[in-house]
This record gives structure tokens, C-alpha cells and sequence, in this order.
């Protein structure tokens, strides 16, 4: 009898044992589908894959359509608790036809009752490109300057975008007419091919060229001399780090610290947020100024007549110099997305004016604005100063298309603006 008790104890333990520590958990794994309920020629599914106790055992993923079941992977999950997957499908090579059809997942867990999920997603398969009629595009430009194209399309685009060379643009939706402005960066030494790339949610892409023609400015280049009293008064005060040396001060800072502010400038400038343009005719600028420094001038910088290697810079916008403490308005309606010091910038102002246009205010002597703030088109946003890395009262102004410093010129011009963006933007 006690030999009986003992072996219905010890049975008894296994199995409190087991059910503690997951090995006969009766709970079944989780999974949860990441993508869209469309797949393409060649799509990307994400998977998630939970199980606590005792984790994963392994996974088998199908595409099914009709009476056809194609195993498109399988996997050993190594006990984890938690995986998330990503599955490239090429279903047309399966011989799967666009329309109806399901994913269907097979998860096990490490138990020794093999508990099993199968999970069901329906799909549709969908292999043909998005078709795109492209309305109007800019077609002569500047290096440096802003364009625009405009598009419809009846399908459900997942993302479209205008590159030009590598560089990414992005296109916003507008009630199914999709703008996309861009530019042909500064910093480029020759025209590059330009392309709308649009995909779908089955990640089908077409891609459409753009025929522009691009006239070159050569913009001008500069040598600045530096003398010991900028060194100490106005980049020393920027350097969070003790260097004596005046010209690897002047380097770190000029090189490291603008990098930092500039990555900020151009994070707050690609976010756009606000989709529909709050800007209203031309965009004005510092009343009664005039222009000091130029758009991607490149700059070199000379101490005691030593050129400084490795702390070349271009500047990224106009210098405009008034009286002290001018009144600086701002140059037309929208939000203000950043208000406060900014390094080798000083004091500046960020606005965002939909569409993913900006203005930059910089080396202000006050501001006037809060960020999240909206304003108007002439309203006093804050007064020029001489803060950051600036030689006397004047204020940097700047315009950025999706995070890309752009030639301000062209913004000032109402019959550009007209024949550029309101007249097609308005049909």
C-alpha cells in the first residue's frame, strides 16, 4: 500500500512539476500576421510567434489556393518564447493565380503534448503594378532648386516616391492627387536620372521616368579667415569638449558639432506631418536687407594663412543683414515645429508649411514663437542677432523640401510659384 502512495505521489509531483515549468502546458502558441492582406510577385509576410511556457518548437507556413497547398517554409524555433519572422513569397513561381487565396500558419510549442496553432489568413493575390497617370511635372530645374510632379492613380497605393539619384523624396496623398516635391540636391557635381516609384500594398512597383531638364549654376566658392578672438568668443562657447589647439577646435566644431545640428535640422524637415500646403502665394523675406551670404556657396577657412584641411562647409541658405535686432516675420503661413538654440546655429526657428516645405530662421537675438505654435504669413516671429557661429546681426534663413536644404530664390517668385505648383496644384 505504501509502495502505492509513494508511486501516486511521486505521479502526482512529475505532473505539478510539469505543468509548472510548461512541459505539459495545455495553452496553445500565438501568432499574429504583421503585413497587409495583399500579396504580390514578390512580398514580404511578417510573422509574430508567441509561446511563455515551455516557447516554441517549430513553424511551417503555406500559401493555399483552391486545392492547392504549397509549403513555402519551415522552421525549428529552438524553444524561444517569442519570434518575430519575416517570409519572402514569390507565389507566381508556385504556379498561384492573382485572386483569392489564404497564408496558413503551423505553430508548435516544446511541450510534450506538441500543443498547435493553425492560423488562417485570407489574401488576395494581386501581380500587376499600380497604373499611374502622371498630370504635370517640372521639367526645367536648377541644381539646388525645387520641383514638382503630380499623379493620380484609382488603387490603393501603399507608398510612392520621387528619386533622384539615390536620394528619396516623398509623395503625399491629397484626396487621391498625389504631389511630390523634390530637388536636385546642391551638393551633386552632375544631373542625376530622376524616377516616380509607386508600389502597391502587394508590393507591385512601377517606376516611370522623368524627362527634366537640368540648367547648372556654379555656385560660388569662398575663403573665410578666422582670426584668435572668433576663435575664442564665438567657437569655443560650441565645443563641449576641451580643446586647446584653436584649429582642431574650429575643426570639431565646425565639422562634428554642425553635423549634429544639421542631422536635427534635417530629422525636423523630413517628418512631414502636415500634408496640405498652409503656405499662401510667394514666400517674403527680411524687409529692407540685403544679401550677404549665397545658397551652397562652398566654403574653405584660413587661420594665420593656413588653409584648415577637413573643415570645408557648404551654406545651406541666404544670410540677409538689416539693421540690429530687425524684426524677422515669418515667411508664410504654418506650424512651428522647433524654437531654441541649435548650436553653430544659435538661436532658430523651424516652420513647417504642409507639404513637406520648411523655413529656417537662424543666430536670432529673441524669439517670439513656442513650438507647436501656429502662425502667419508676416507675423513677428523674433528678432536677428548675431548667436551661434555668426559674425555680426544679420539672420540665416533657409528653405528645406523634405529634409534637403533648397535654393530659397525660386520661393520668392509668385510667377513660379504660379507656373511650378498653384496652377497644377489648383485644376
Amino acid at each position: 500500500m505504501k509502495k502505492v502512495v509513494f508511486i501516486f505521489v511521486a505521479v502526482l509531483l512529475i505532473l505539478v512539476l510539469g505543468f509548472l515549468s510548461g512541459i505539459l502546458n495545455f495553452s496553445k502558441p500565438t501568432v499574429e500576421y504583421k503585413s497587409a492582406p495583399f500579396v504580390g510577385q514578390f512580398s514580404n509576410v511578417v510573422l509574430l510567434l508567441k509561446d511563455e511556457k515551455p516557447g516554441l518548437k517549430d513553424v511551417k507556413v503555406y500559401i493555399n489556393q483552391g486545392n492547392t497547398s504549397i509549403k513555402v517554409y519551415d522552421a525549428n524555433l529552438d524553444g524561444k518564447k517569442e519570434e518575430s519572422l519575416t517570409i519572402k513569397l514569390e507565389p507566381k513561381k508556385y504556379g498561384i493565380l492573382e485572386g483569392k487565396g489564404s497564408i496558413v500558419v503551423e505553430v508548435r510549442d516544446n511541450s510534450l503534448l506538441r500543443n498547435k496553432t493553425v492560423f488562417t489568413k485570407d489574401v488576395t493575390f494581386d501581380f500587376t503594378p499600380p497604373t499611374v497617370s502622371i498630370l504635370n511635372y517640372t521639367s526645367n530645374m536648377i541644381n539646388g532648386g525645387t520641383g514638382f510632379v503630380f499623379f493620380q492613380s484609382n488603387e490603393n497605393i501603399k507608398n510612392a516616391q520621387v528619386y533622384v539619384g539615390d536620394v528619396p523624396f516623398k509623395c503625399l496623398n491629397l484626396n487621391q492627387k498625389y504631389v511630390c516635391p523634390f530637388s536636385l540636391p546642391y551638393y551633386f557635381d552632375s544631373p542625376k536620372p530622376v524616377t516616380l516609384t509607386v508600389s502597391d500594398y502587394a508590393d507591385n512597383k512601377s517606376t516611370h521616368s522623368l524627362n527634366i531638364n537640368f540648367k547648372w549654376i556654379n555656385y560660388a566658392k569662398s575663403i573665410l579667415d578666422l582670426d584668435d578672438n572668433f576663435i575664442q568668443t564665438k567657437v569655443k562657447p560650441l565645443s563641449d569638449k576641451d580643446i586647446q589647439d584653436p584649429v582642431e577646435l574650429f575643426r570639431y566644431v565646425n565639422v562634428q558639432v554642425r553635423k549634429r545640428n544639421e542631422d536635427l535640422i534635417h530629422k525636423k524637415t523630413s517628418e512631414c506631418k502636415n500634408l496640405y500646403p498652409m503656405f499662401e502665394g510667394d514666400f517674403i523675406y527680411l524687409e529692407n536687407s540685403a544679401k550677404l551670404g549665397g545658397f551652397a556657396d562652398y566654403r574653405k577657412y584660413r587661420y594665420n594663412g593656413q588653409i584648415i584641411e577637413g573643415a570645408d562647409a557648404y551654406h545651406k541658405g541666404f544670410d540677409f543683414a538689416s539693421v540690429k535686432n530687425a524684426d524677422v516675420k515669418a515667411s508664410n503661413n504654418g506650424e512651428v515645429v522647433f524654437a531654441g538654440f541649435l548650436g553653430i546655429y544659435g538661436n532658430s526657428i523651424i516652420i513647417d508649411h504642409g507639404l513637406c516645405i520648411y523655413t529656417l530662421y537662424s543666430h536670432l537675438s529673441q524669439i517670439n514663437v513656442k513650438e507647436g505654435e501656429k502662425v502667419k504669413k508676416g507675423q513677428l516671429i523674433g528678432k536677428t542677432g548675431a548667436t551661434g557661429l555668426a559674425v555680426g546681426d544679420h539672420l540665416h534663413y533657409g528653405v528645406l523640401v523634405d529634409g534637403i536644404e533648397v535654393n530659397p530664390i525660386e520661393w520668392f517668385d509668385i510667377k513660379w510659384l504660379n507656373t511650378r505648383f498653384y496652377d497644377n496644384y489648383k485644376k
